[in-house]
């Protein structure tokens, strides 16, 4: 095996995007390089560290083991390397190029993402945001290798990373309109403990929210209550198209009431009983604590207007 000392640092960045990319093509489109530029760079990799480290499948390129077991070290390494890079950089948020990536559910593009990008269309023209959903058990990965540079949402996650509480909120209950006067449930009111249970209800899980941790289904665990669920959904936008015509009933965080009412004619009605509040937190890699951008960015996030269902600053029973 070639010495450490010989190995062009320059590799790394071509076996870190084949590994993600798991193709020579791909990853050459991704670098901005020509196919046989990166198949070149592969073989002195290979050379230099003396496996194959990737093997040709129907699924694409497959790593090897010392592939799968250098991946994240070298993910880490280069992620470290650029965030020490920018923040020696300087940071103007009129004429930066930039691309930051934030793990949220629908509700959150439809509320945080939406609001930034009216933001960034005058304060960060070149600012790009891309949007992913993960399950629970990636979002810490992805923030840890610096595939996401911001979760926001209500997440249980180590302190490797900063967390900070950018706002709280409540729930409601959705129904079609023409339902709701057919049982009695008038706009605003509270729906009787009773009827609630009676429902047939629909189930709005995030991909990040733990199986039996819904702040809902805990409450109702304390009142000796359970729901009746007959469709569980990852998403609380497809609503609108779900809940017109039917005899289901939704529970949904109040930040989703709006969007989904604006598609559909339904009545919101409150709670019978008490929930935690759900707590939504603005998380980050300690590293990039001191990255200008990234640190401009954090501020723009907390300073957006959610007064319409934010109870931060209300007393909330818990």
């Amino acid at each position: 095996m070639t010495s450490w000392n010989n190995l062009d640092l320059n590799l790394l960045k071509i076996f870190d995007a084949i590994y993600q990319e798991q193709s020579v093509s791909a990853a050459a489109d991704r670098l901005g390089m020509t196919q046989p530029t990166v198949s070149n760079a592969l073989s002195r990799l290979r050379q230099a560290l003396g496996d194959q480290l990737f093997v040709r499948t129907r699924q694409g390129m497959e790593p090897t083991l010392l592939a799968q077991s250098i991946a994240g070290s070298v993910q880490q390494g280069l992620k470290e390397i650029s965030t020490s890079i920018r923040q020696g950089m300087p940071f103007d948020p009129l004429e930066t190029e930039r691309t930051f990536t934030m793990l949220c559910t629908d509700v959150g593009e439809e509320t945080y993402v939406a609001a930034m990008m009216k933001v960034l269309e005058t304060s960060a023209p070149y600012i790009d945001i891309k949007v992913l959903e993960a399950p629970l058990d990636e979002c810490e990965s992805l923030l840890e290798y610096g595939y996401a540079d911001f979760a926001i949402g209500r997440l249980e996650i180590s302190d490797r990373h900063m967390r900070e509480h950018i706002a709280s909120c409540g729930y409601s209950v959705l129904l079609c309109a023409d339902y709701a006067e057919a049982i009695g449930v008038a706009e605003g009111e509270v729906i009787p403990f009773d009827l609630y249970l009676a429902q047939r209800h629909v189930n709005v899980l995030p991909r990040a929210t733990p199986l039996n941790q819904h702040p809902v289904d805990l409450a109702l665990r304390d009142c000796d209550g359970q729901r009746r669920i007959v469709l569980t959904l990852p998403h609380t936008s497809v609503l609108s198209e779900i809940l017109p015509g039917t005899t289901l009933l939704a529970t949904v965080p109040e930040p989703a009431v709006a969007p989904i009412r604006a598609k559909a004619r339904l009545v919101r009605a409150r709670l019978p009983f008490e929930t935690a509040p759900l707590d939504i937190l603005l998380i980050w890699h300690r590293r990039q604590q001191l990255d200008k951008g990234h640190s401009w960015m954090r501020s723009q996030i907390r300073s957006l207007p959610m007064s319409s269902w934010n109870m931060k600053d209300m007393r909330v029973p818990v």
